[in-house]
């Protein structure tokens, strides 16, 4: 998780300039790999426009497609799986000074909203969002001279139909400042895990590490990750072993236990549950992928 958010950290480093303080980014997810649970203090705006992905906002779990929209706010948890190529728009917390817009108030949706659909009937307001990143992508691509400028009154446009949007669904204000309070003390947690998830780590352990009593941090954990803690260690193992297979030489056995897991058996089925194969075939599909890159 510290190795992605530094990542985002440091592409925001580099997020523009005045005239266009939004960072542009065209990606994707490939062979049904993850982007593990985490948050930050920014807004994103994510647009399918190949494949599909597993998306989580805060404890909902939401197939996404081609042509759907994605917002998460800042403080949403969220993660990812799948196969997927989207456009990201990210949004810095001083967009109001850059833009002179409170962004915030166009995200007040249920996590379940939070993922618009410009092929269903509805809204006139979630076409005009998905026609202004799909002009968004093929600005960034061209790159032609005074790009930032086209690029940045798309961006009016898709605030302005967030706006309306949101209106239109009669959405009220949510409070942060509890939910920042608890995000931060998880953290501490998450950290933790991910400096020692290839250590024997118990519930009363991670409990103790928060100061709370194990049955309190069972609920207070899956309150705010929409897992267990169990299934979210098995995730995250599942992640790092991921990118050992993809990465390294090395046996399927020794990966499983250097990310953590008891014995091949436990990681062979934990792995398949996640991803719904085993992890011979993870390597062998990215064998092939990486034949294929060389040809």
């Amino acid at each position: 998780m510290e190795a992605y958010k530094e990542e985002i950290y440091k592409e925001l480093e580099s997020m523009g300039d005045r005239i266009l303080p939004v960072k542009v980014l065209i990606t994707g997810l490939k062979c049904e790999c993850s982007i593990l649970p985490h948050w930050h203090d920014y807004m994103e705006i994510l647009y399918f426009y190949r494949g599909s992905a597993v998306v989580q906002i805060n404890k909902e779990y939401i197939q996404v497609a081609n042509g759907q929209i994605v917002l998460v706010d800042a403080l949403d948890i969220h993660s990812m799986q799948g196969s997927a190529e989207y456009l990201v728009l990210l949004f810095r917390p001083q967009l109001a000074t850059d833009f002179y817009i409170d962004l915030k108030k166009a995200f007040l949706l249920p996590d379940r909203e939070k993922v618009l659909d410009s092929a269903e009937a509805g809204s006139r307001f979630i076409g005009e969002i998905a026609r202004q990143m799909q002009e968004i992508r093929e600005i960034h691509e061209e790159k032609l001279p005074g790009y930032e400028i086209s690029i940045r009154g798309s961006i009016y446009k898709i605030v302005a139909a967030l706006f309306a949007y949101t209106q239109e669904r009669g959405c009220e204000a949510v409070e942060y400042q509890k939910q920042r309070q608890n995000l931060e003390r998880l953290d501490r947690l998450l950290q933790y895990i991910d400096e020692c998830y290839h250590d024997d780590i118990s519930i009363e352990e991670a409990a103790k590490y928060l100061s709370l009593s194990p049955n309190y941090f069972c609920r207070f954990f899956k309150k705010l990750m929409g897992k267990t803690f169990v299934e979210y260690l098995n995730m995250y193992r599942c992640a790092k072993a991921e990118a050992l297979i993809c990465t390294t030489d090395r046996s399927i056995t020794e990966i499983a236990l250097a990310a953590g897991f008891s014995s091949i058996s436990y990681f062979n089925r934990i792995y398949r549950k996640y991803k719904g194969f085993s992890p011979s075939r993870r390597r062998k599909e990215d064998n092939i992928v990486q034949q294929h890159g060389n040809i």
